[in-house]
């Protein structure tokens, strides 16, 4: 008994062990996303996809303002998607009218101010095409691609895919993929403006062929319910949420005093 006490003793005046501290685990980055081997398409395929497309450039500058906002997302993406070539962005909104057209045009030529990149925006809404297939006496849309472009010379590609659907009133996923897979590999950036995500059956599922999906959101109209309802959409159909951008923003105040609050 003796002995018991006198290990008993020794141990209570040993100090504690220090507790082990907890490690956070690193997300890992998602692997970029592909077009397998296996779904190369046929040479004319290609080719008439390559032939639809059309060269669009600016006519007028941006806004300070608005250029500013764009530059902010670009940065933004390409965080979220270093490993990606292309990047494959697909814009969407919850309802029709909140400005996906805009902001996708917008958000391609401030990019393509950067002269070595290369950007096409795909026309997706099969319901409502913003780009018609006839084309003016210089080459260019019928359908101005923004109300403002960045100005300087710069200029994009655009593909009117929707107008090719809109018997359908739909694009399949299939067709969606193989856009990538016959024009992704000449540019840098491919640039989908899709249909409402509340409103289209086939708009969850072509958002999630892209790397990432951003929602553009109407100030003042979007519900809080809506915009919950739209991401969980997305999500179940493996799209990849990646950020919201607020269109047609009234300010109260002076725009200067927001950026100082």
């Amino acid at each position: 008994m003796t002995r018991i006490f006198d290990a008993l003793r020794k141990v209570q005046g040993r100090p504690a062990p220090e507790a082990a501290r907890p490690v956070p685990t690193p997300v890992p980055p998602l692997p970029p996303q592909r077009v397998s081997p296996a779904r190369a398409l046929e040479p004319d395929r290609t080719a008439r996809l390559r032939q639809s497309v059309v060269r669009v450039h600016a006519m007028a500058p941006l806004p300070e303002d608005v250029l500013r906002e764009m530059t902010t997302l670009r940065v933004s993406l390409e965080a979220a998607l270093l490993d990606h070539v292309p990047r494959v962005i697909m814009f969407v909104s919850s309802q029709g009218g909140e400005g996906t057209t805009a902001i996708a045009s917008q958000f391609a030529f401030t990019v393509a101010q950067d002269r070595r990149l290369r950007v096409l925006i795909v026309d997706a809404h099969a319901r409502r095409p913003a780009f018609d297939r006839a084309h003016g006496p210089d080459g260019s849309l019928a359908h101005p691609i923004a109300a403002g472009a960045a100005g300087g010379g710069e200029s994009v590609d655009v593909l009117p895919l929707a107008a090719e659907h809109r018997d359908s009133a739909m694009i399949a996923p299939g067709v969606a993929r193989d856009v990538v897979a016959a024009l992704g590999p000449a540019y840098d950036w491919v640039l989908f403006d899709g249909p409402p995500v509340l409103e289209s059956p086939d708009a969850a599922t072509l958002a999630a062929i892209a790397d990432g999906t951003v929602i553009v959101v109407h100030a003042g109209r979007t519900k809080r319910p809506v915009l919950a309802r739209t991401v969980d959409l997305l999500r179940k159909t493996g799209a990849r949420p990646l950020g919201t951008v607020l269109n047609r923003r009234r300010l109260e105040i002076p725009e200067f005093i927001y950026r100082r609050i």
